[in-house]
């Protein structure tokens, strides 16, 4: 039984793994865009975003643009938080297949992601048209912590429902 269940953690472990490369590969893939292919990727979704209320075709052009400017930085910080909230948890989930403190398990995570993000913004100093921005490595590290804090919340909840059971 235990050498079963100790494959089981393997497995959990190598698709973890897999899991937060892939998620890492996808930042360093986004970082890689020039500019111009980045500010084309926000302007989709700030398109769609602008579609789905019906008052905007009432809109002059002049004041759709208006519009379209003041909601591409939140659509772009979005997109940061969420995808290190993906980081976060995959982070977390795989440091609680190991024993240990909780608030290690905890730390390490953010640290990692972090770390991620501290060198994440130094890659696209390199890319042309893009910045290095300290406020866009706290927008990640924050999101790091809220998709821990998701995972925490669904163990606790999972710990509940056991103790019922």
């Amino acid at each position: 039984m235990e050498k079963k269940h100790g494959r089981k953690i393997k497995i959990v472990r190598i698709t973890l793994v897999i899991l937060i490369i892939i998620n890492c590969l996808v930042i360093f893939k986004f970082s890689s865009e020039q500019s111009e292919k980045s500010d084309n990727r926000s302007g989709v979704i700030v398109e769609k975003i602008i579609e789905l209320d019906p008052e905007n075709k009432k809109l002059s052009i002049e004041e759709i643009e208006k519009k379209k400017e003041m909601i591409v930085t939140p659509v772009r910080k979005t997109a940061h938080f969420s995808i290190y909230t993906c980081l976060g948890a995959l982070l977390y989930t795989f440091s609680k297949t190991f024993k240990g403190k909780e608030k290690a398990k905890v730390f390490a995570s953010i640290a990692l992601a972090f770390l991620y993000a501290c060198s994440d913004e130094l890659h696209q100093h390199f890319v042309p048209g893009r910045s290095c921005e300290f406020r866009d490595v706290c927008i990640d590290t924050c999101g790091a912590i809220f998709g821990i804090l998701i995972v925490f919340l669904i163990y606790c909840g999972i710990k509940v429902i056991k103790k019922k059971d």
